[in-house]
């Protein structure tokens, strides 16, 4: 059995066995008054939050929802951001690699994809919504984008580039998500 301190309020956890054929944890804890509380805990919706509770990784899931389309491609993140795509396709691929999924793949709906168009879009899924919802991180996303509809992106390495990011947003054949 192991005992935490909740830092500040003085409540002290017991972690109580893992209960297999559920996969939760029951926590025990004691209010103010010194009444047992019993908490149901699953591991993995805890993996899953602390997956997602990462500055960089909820600003990616915030701006995909942000989007009209409910999808963006690693390019379109950059420009959204001050990290690289290579980061943000780390990111993303962690997501991706959670069990359930927190974020998704969609391919372009056609081929070939012209010259400097993104094959791949990323999808935030029903999962990655709710956990969103359950930490109150989903409300922004109105905000969110209102700023992006106003605001005047650039690629990065735009001169380097054959499109430009409005190239790419109006691109006709981009993937959308059906569950959003």
């Amino acid at each position: 059995m192991v005992v935490a301190k909740h830092i500040g309020l003085g409540v002290g956890l017991t972690r109580m066995p893992q209960d297999v054929s559920s996969s939760t944890t029951r926590l025990d804890s004691k209010d103010a008054s010194g009444k047992v509380v019993e908490h149901e805990v699953n591991p993995d919706r805890l993996a899953a939050l602390r997956a997602i509770l990462v500055e960089p990784k909820v600003r990616l899931l915030q701006q995909i929802l942000a989007s009209p389309t409910g999808a963006l491609s690693a390019v379109e993140l950059a420009a959204r951001n001050e990290i690289t795509e290579s980061t943000i396709r780390d990111h993303l691929r962690d997501l991706q690699n959670q069990d359930p999924e927190i974020v998704t793949v969609l391919e372009a709906n056609t081929s070939p994809v012209p010259n400097g168009i993104p094959r791949k879009y990323y999808a935030v899924t029903e999962c990655g919504v709710d956990l969103l919802k359950q930490v109150n991180l989903y409300e922004q996303i109105g905000i969110l984008y209102d700023m992006y509809e106003a605001a005047e992106l650039e690629l990065p390495d735009s001169d380097e580039r054959p499109v430009t990011i409005t190239n790419i947003e109006k691109f006709e054949h981009r993937p959308s998500p059906t569950w959003l």
